[in-house]
């Protein structure tokens, strides 16, 4: 099944554990290698077609499913925090994926919070993510590091006192994205990074924990994402897996790649499907 063609067709409903529904989607064949990939804050299922329809083109397995709050899955009134999401939408996905391919591995590709969700998850389950999943892909994923410039930690600071008073976060550009978000999981994303410490609502440090998983993990950064995802915030969010399959590749002009990648652009350019997408197949298929 092409990219087109799944987004035509109306998504599978999955039930999470509390109440919520998740649309999913395949594309490319049923018995290939099963891959998810999923987008982050702000988006939803579409910013992953292009990447999908290539690996699908390549014999894998795609499943596409949109977070809560999210695309074509239920709004759960935006109350939800990133917590939420890698506690139930995670394990909800992976136990559906599993159960359509009947392998009980596979890959997992997620575009910026959609990297969190899943390492969040690993560093609660650290046996379950290492029987779970073959590998991740990181893209543009991290925690820290946001607020590293005084101009950065003034404007995280702002936005997280703006959001005091919402519970919906608006898009107001298409440089965000094209959705509007959970403004508690958005004050969550900026306490992390004005405090730089990566950890859950109740305390839980999920950097510490992801030194109990030991996984093959692809991190890839763009040297013109400076402020959303800076290579310093990627970089540690991958150094923090356990093992030595864990390795951070940057992508920019002094690296010799086609451009400084930003943060979208790291995902959805021309540029992206010439370099980066045939990289992350190729680290597909090495896994």
């Amino acid at each position: 099944m092409t990219a087109q063609e799944a987004a035509l067709l109306p998504p599978e409903m999955i039930r999470t554990a509390d109440g919520v529904d998740l649309a999913l989607r395949r594309i490319g064949p049923a018995d290939g290698v099963p891959v998810v990939l999923t987008h982050g804050t702000f988006s939803n299922h579409r910013s992953c077609l292009g990447l999908a329809n290539y690996l699908g083109s390549q014999g894998f397995a795609c499943w596409l499913f949109d977070w809560r709050g999210h695309g074509d899955s239920g709004r759960n009134d935006f109350l939800h925090s990133f917590d939420d999401v890698a506690e139930q939408d995670v394990p909800a996905i992976l136990d559906a994926v599993s159960q359509r391919t009947g392998q009980a591995a596979l890959h997992w590709i997620g575009h910026s919070g959609g990297g969190l969700i899943v390492s969040m998850w690993a560093a609660q389950n650290p046996e379950l993510a290492q029987r779970r999943l073959r590998s991740l892909v990181l893209i543009g994923s991290q925690a820290t590091a946001a607020g590293a410039s005084p101009r950065h930690w003034l404007m995280l600071q702002a936005f997280d006192w703006m959001l005091r008073w919402r519970r919906i976060a608006p898009s107001r550009s298409k440089s965000v994205g094209p959705e509007a978000e959970s403004a508690r999981l958005m004050r969550q994303w900026c306490q992390w990074n004005l405090r730089r410490r990566f950890d859950s609502l109740s305390g839980f440090d999920y950097l510490a924990g992801l030194g109990g998983v030991e996984l093959p993990v692809l991190g890839v950064a763009g040297s013109g994402d400076t402020f959303i995802a800076p290579v310093a915030g990627c970089e540690a969010l991958v150094k923090a897996f356990g093992g030595t399959q864990a390795k951070l590749e940057l992508f920019g002009l002094e690296n010799g790649a086609r451009e400084d990648y930003s943060h979208n652009r790291l995902l959805l350019s021309r540029n992206a499907s010439l370099e980066i997408w045939p990289r992350i197949a190729q680290w597909l298929a090495q896994h």
